[in-house]
């Protein structure tokens, strides 16, 4: 089984508050901000990710929050039934994704890339705290 992982952590300034919240409640709603967050990346992700028969497409998934008292995390994945090449799919820049061969599903021309989750990461990297803190502020106003 293949498996890669892109990174995204928080920055500094909001690793700080994360530290210092206490209450589970709190510690909620930022899971929910930053699960909008994934979901909004993963969203993002599946209009680039190579499709021949949709099962890698499928298999994106947001996974989490995970809330403790150490950490606030969520994951976004690929793999399940496409777990054998999730990751050199991704990985591998000279795979052909051009569409000039029709998907075995839907007899449209493929498409997709390389990179199709990292690059939406990257994309959004400068939006995390602030998209993050106005998810957070959204969730704490509905009283989670």
């Amino acid at each position: 089984m293949t498996e890669f992982s892109v990174e995204l952590e928080g920055d500094e300034k909001l690793q700080k508050i994360i530290d210092n919240i206490e209450d589970p409640n709190v510690r909620r709603a930022l899971g929910q901000a930053m699960f909008g967050f994934a979901t909004k990346i993963l969203n993002e992700s599946k209009k680039i990710v190579p499709v021949d028969t949709g099962t890698l497409r499928n298999s994106g998934k947001v996974e989490g929050p995970k809330v403790d008292s150490d950490s606030v995390e969520v994951e976004i994945t690929y793999g399940g039934a496409a777990s054998k090449y999730a990751g050199v799919i991704h990985e591998d820049m000279s795979l052909d994704h051009s569409p000039t061969k029709d998907t075995k599903i839907t007899k449209k021309p493929r498409r997709g890339q390389a990179k199709y989750l990292e690059i939406p990461v990257k994309a959004q990297e400068d939006n995390f705290s602030r998209d993050v803190a106005v998810r957070f502020a959204r969730a704490m106003r509905r009283g989670v």
